[in-house]
């Protein structure tokens, strides 16, 4: 029997032939720790997600898409179907490839209904025609790629994926930054979904947890540029809170205000001559001296 007293340390490889069990304590910390880290991660990347079915719902809601901008979406789409495929080729089933599946298909419903809803279908055909190219093109490379056409192997082939996706990565959570720009133009948060923002920021702080412990700058170095833009992100939300800065009125009146026409009269408009108009004129009836003769 091993007194409790003199077990190894969390370096050390001990095994114990005599009952065949094989411990290892580094092995199991650290894989225990790895473990919930994942999980967490997988959950902020859900939450990531699943944060634009808020905003979806309320435009379903309210039957139109208001001033919230199909990027993110787009960009969701892409980020999730390059992660998709890095988690794939580097064989990363749980939690990059299984929880960036989830959000292919998820972006593509919120597209469905943005586009349900927009009046500004020409420009968001536009853009999701550009998305689905960019996904195609990177697909046939990842496929390429995959079997040895490329000249690279199955892990360079996802290193490259890896860097794509910290490109797309950095695209999507810039695509919002237009918004910051309104914000601070009318003092109002309006523009910013802070749900999004929010899920945005747990995700990334799971994932920067989740790459330091696997040594992957892949994931490391994004998300420490994501998690200070989303700091800045939130911070404006709080300071420029919807409910205490509203929208200007102004805002809202050079967006829907109709067309107004006016008809300005001339200086002499007030002395208008009362000219017969030549279509319509008074005619003496052929009645009428018939008429005066029976009085008479």
């Amino acid at each position: 029997m091993v007194s409790l007293f003199n077990l190894p340390s969390s370096t050390q490889r001990v095994s114990y032939q005599s009952i065949g069990l094989r411990f290892d304590t580094a092995t199991m910390v650290d894989s225990t720790v790895l473990l919930v880290v994942r999980i967490f991660a997988a959950v902020g990347a859900l939450a990531l997600i699943c944060s634009p079915s808020i905003l979806m719902r309320q435009i379903h809601k309210q039957k139109h898409v208001g001033v919230a901008s199909v990027l993110p979406l787009v960009m969701l789409a892409i980020n999730s179907h390059v992660w998709m495929t890095y988690g794939y080729l580097d064989e990363n089933v749980f939690p990059v490839f299984s929880c960036f599946a989830v959000g292919d298909l998820a972006s593509v419903v919120y597209i469905a209904v943005y586009w349900r809803y927009t009046t500004e279908r020409r420009y968001v055909a536009r853009v999701v025609i550009a998305a689905v190219s960019v996904i195609v093109i990177l697909s046939i490379y990842a496929v390429l790629g995959g079997i040895g056409y490329t000249g690279q192997t199955r892990a360079q082939v996802a290193k490259t994926m890896g860097y794509i996706g910290d490109a797309t990565a950095i695209c999507l959570y810039a695509a919002p930054m237009e918004k910051l720009l309104q914000v601070l133009k009318h003092k109002s948060a309006v523009f910013i979904n802070a749900h999004m923002v929010m899920a945005s920021l747990t995700s990334n702080v799971m994932w920067l947890t989740y790459g330091s412990l696997t040594a992957n700058w892949i994931i490391i170095a994004p998300n420490i540029l994501f998690i200070t833009l989303n700091s800045s992100t939130l911070a404006l939300c709080f300071v420029y809170n919807p409910k205490t800065y509203p929208l200007h009125e102004s805002f809202l009146a050079d967006n829907e205000a109709p067309i107004e026409v006016s008809v300005e009269l001339s200086p002499k408009g007030n002395k208008v001559p009362n000219i017969p108009s030549p279509q319509y004129q008074a005619i003496q009836s052929p009645l009428e001296p018939l008429r005066l003769q029976l009085r008479s």
